[in-house]
């Protein structure tokens, strides 16, 4: 009992621990417009700041800059993007300098602070599309979610006593399934 007790102190305070990972300009939250708001009317909102994450869809890298490809999507208190598939629409973030794509790969989830800028019609496949253009001052590159384990995470981990198949695992190997709990 009194293992159990201090195993669950630990993973509480390496739960704390973990809400202060990302930095804190990217955790403090901006009271900027909304990505869908400054789609609609990118002139009215030039100029304003804001903190907006999501989803990296490409990175392209130019003389200067690099302009990453991001599906926009709510952020948590400590500003890493929710992993849901819903979206709030697209934005492009201008980087200063480069960027490596082999790093900042599709799929990976990222948090940009900045300045909008001048917003840029691309297409999505054959639809013209009005990007926000969010001059970066810091971002933050979040690393992906552990994938979930249901055997390993499960409850009766603690001993034989408590799992009902003991006495048959050494002859028969559950297999492991391997369970994302982001939507693809």
């Amino acid at each position: 009992m009194y293992r159990q007790l201090k195993f669950l102190w630990l993973v509480v305070a390496l739960s704390l621990g973990a809400c202060a990972t990302a930095p804190k300009n990217i955790r403090t939250p901006v009271a900027g417009p909304t990505v869908l708001a400054a789609v609609q009317d990118t002139n009215r909102h030039m100029g304003a700041r804001v903190r907006w994450g999501g989803t990296i869809v490409e990175v392209e890298n130019r003389r200067a800059d690099t302009w990453v490809q991001v599906v926009a999507r709510r952020l948590q208190r400590n500003g890493r993007p929710l992993d849901t598939s819903a979206t709030t629409g697209r934005f492009i973030a201008q980087v200063p300098g480069f960027l490596e794509p082999e790093e900042y790969q599709r799929g990976r989830e990222i948090t940009v602070v900045g300045r909008l800028t001048k917003g840029v019609t691309r297409n999505i496949g054959k639809y013209p599309y009005q990007f926000p253009v969010v001059q970066v001052d810091d971002l933050y590159l979040w690393e992906p979610l552990p994938e979930y384990d249901p055997y390993f995470n499960s409850p009766y981990i603690w001993g034989p006593f408590y799992d009902p198949w003991w006495p048959y695992r050494p002859l028969y190997r559950f297999p492991r399934h391997r369970h994302s709990h982001r939507h693809r």
